[in-house]
């Protein structure tokens, strides 16, 4: 008994004959064209998408799939397609790196093709000095710095007072603060174990010239209203988010490579 040979992607106007069939393998095929024409295209190259809600300029550095097996060419969808990008640069937001794992990707077959898949797991690396921009507009007066991958804010105009330590968390589209320890005077104290020491805290640095540093929260604006942001990770110089998405579609013309990316990084471009 031999083993059959992988089947080979054709070509992307190939492979439309047989979308237009409405077989499992003709979209399989066509979906795997697609992502090849993505790869040899762009990796590696500055690109910029534009839409009318705002330009995105980015370098694609990686897109994989899960391989086009017997099982994909009998369900007509890719359990996962991966894309990567570097120095990410969109109206809403300013990342280093950006990953997008998108799950049972398929292209559903119609005059105009869709691109559908389930849920999309987004990680992104933040720029942390765009980060410290967003806290400063939303604080004036005070410096924020991660460096040995503890948040700390001080006052700008007069760092040698003191700093306080945050701790930062993210939930949907809004991204949280607290104050968890203060220094002032070489005196550290915190985190604070207790309510009691919590009130020692807060009243301390009432006390202070730290007394403008709160706890408190800011809204993420101009990201899609179904990404919900649900985790966030700090470490020297790196801010690390991650978020989901329950599923996503859009319209792929076949001869149109450029939708393809255009669309998955839409998550990056702000809403109307």
């Amino acid at each position: 008994m031999t083993t059959p040979k992988p089947a080979t992607a054709p070509g992307v106007l190939g492979s439309a004959a047989l979308l237009a069939s409405g077989t499992a393998p003709g979209t399989a095929l066509l979906l795997r064209a697609v992502v090849e024409a993505v790869r040899v295209r762009y990796l590696g190259r500055e690109t910029t998408l534009r839409s009318g809600q705002g330009d995105v300029r980015l370098v694609p550095t990686a897109v994989t799939t899960s391989g086009l097996d017997r099982r994909a060419l009998a369900t007509g969808r890719l359990d996962e397609v991966r894309l990567t990008a570097r120095d990410v640069v969109a109206p809403a937001v300013r990342l280093r790196e950006l990953t997008l794992v998108a799950h049972h990707v398929r292209i559903r077959p119609a005059f105009a093709p869709e691109l559908v898949t389930g849920a999309v797991e987004l990680t992104a690396e933040l720029d942390p000095d765009w980060l410290a921009e967003r806290f400063c507009e939303h604080a004036p007066g005070l410096e924020p710095t991660i460096d040995d991958g503890v948040p700390r804010v001080r006052r700008r105009h007069r760092p040698g007072l003191g700093s306080a330590e945050l701790e930062l968390a993210v939930h949907g589209h809004t991204v949280t603060w607290k104050v968890v320890g203060l220094t002032v005077a070489g005196r550290r104290m915190g985190p604070p174990r207790s309510a009691e020491t919590r009130r020692s805290v807060r009243a301390l640095v009432d006390r202070s010239p730290l007394r403008g540093i709160r706890s408190g929260s800011v809204a993420l604006s101009g990201l899609p209203p179904q990404l919900f942001l649900h985790d966030l990770h700090i470490a020297p110089g790196r801010v690390v988010v991650h978020g989901r998405l329950d599923g996503w579609r859009r319209a792929v013309p076949p001869a149109r490579f450029d939708d393809v990316l255009r669309g998955a990084l839409s998550l990056l471009v702000p809403s109307r």
